[in-house]
């Protein structure tokens, strides 16, 4: 990671939340992965932590949606964002709360409120620390992706949470996927990044970008009967029409390209360091869904995409930002 020019890692910070509930102390593995944490940034790392979403949420929470569950997702952000005071800096509250299957209970408006909470408690564990959120189904077209439907939910999440003067927020987070999970390839960062930033009035940190680098396309009749892409392991759209280590490759660099124009963007990391033996979504070991966006297969031989994403760095960056 170091060689490629990797400073940042994203990924979840995970705790006992039975016991935080309690009142107890947290178990030995909990002060593990903090030690793991600190061992990072001995290395030169920064982390990007993740708090835990819906999906994620223990039932002694309390009732999702209730004045108790939302009191005790502040609760539980502060113990967080104390915890790991000097080892973390950045945080993302929960993760994409504009599509369905992370929201789990929650409607979109108890989606919102629960970030506010989330955003709220992490504030309250420091001043110095820079916060915010992410969105994914953005720009708004009700059908184009998985889970975006005519409620807008992108801009939805977006603007209560930005549009929102009581919130002190330091920059918003935007995932996309062009021409693996919706239409579209590198120049669609364009339209994308452009008007998030616009409309957030934020300095963006991409937190997810990435190609798949397998996978069938669906033909226009499979596409156009609504099928989820897991249940025939095809994906809606494919960017130069495949889905290759090498089409993998070149989006990375043209990704790259496009984000050092923008000086609103002050962070980016690559979805996903290694590839997965199975797909999270469906459980399967031959769906493309899940398993090949990596920079290194499930073996941890470089792809063709680890070698431009460390060409990308040097050539448009040269150290100044990067992540996985």
């Amino acid at each position: 990671m170091r060689e490629a020019g990797l400073q940042w890692l994203r990924f979840g910070i995970g705790m006992d939340q039975e016991q935080f509930f309690k009142g107890a102390n947290q178990p030995e593995a909990f002060y593990r992965r903090r030690g793991k944490i600190t061992q990072l940034r001995t290395d030169g790392f920064q982390i990007m932590g993740l708090t835990p979403g819906p999906l994620g949420m223990s039932d002694a929470a309390g009732k999702p949606g209730s004045p108790e569950y939302y009191a005790n997702y502040r609760r539980l952000c502060n113990f967080l964002g104390q915890e790991f005071k000097g080892l973390i800096d950045y945080w993302q509250i929960a993760n994409e709360l504009d599509i369905w299957i992370f929201r789990d209970k929650l409607t979109i408006e108890q989606s919102a409120e629960f970030l506010k909470a989330g955003l709220r408690g992490m504030r309250d564990a420091g001043k110095d620390l820079k916060i915010g959120i992410n969105v994914t189904l953005f720009p708004s077209k009700p059908g184009e992706v998985d889970g975006n439907t005519d409620k807008h939910e992108g801009v939805f999440i977006a603007k209560s949470i930005y549009h929102d003067p009581s919130l002190d927020l330091d920059y918003v987070g935007f995932d996309s996927y062009p021409g693996t999970c919706r239409d579209g390839g590198p120049e669609s960062w364009h339209e994308y990044l452009d008007a998030f930033h616009e409309l957030t009035k934020k300095p963006v940190i991409v937190q997810e970008y990435g190609y798949s680098a397998a996978g069938e396309i669906m033909t226009g009749e499979e596409n156009k009967s609504g099928i989820y892409p897991c249940k025939i392991k095809k994906w809606r759209y494919g960017w130069k029409g495949v889905h290759t280590p090498e089409v993998q490759a070149d989006f990375v660099t043209e990704s790259l390209k496009i984000f050092a124009e923008k000086p609103y963007v002050i962070g980016a990391s690559y979805y996903c360091w290694k590839d997965s033996e199975t797909c999270w979504e469906c459980g399967s070991p031959d769906c493309p869904i899940q398993t090949a966006f990596g920079l290194v297969d499930c073996k941890n031989n470089l792809k063709p995409s680890y070698h431009s994403l460390k060409a990308g760095l040097e050539t448009f960056f040269k150290g100044r930002l990067g992540g996985s």
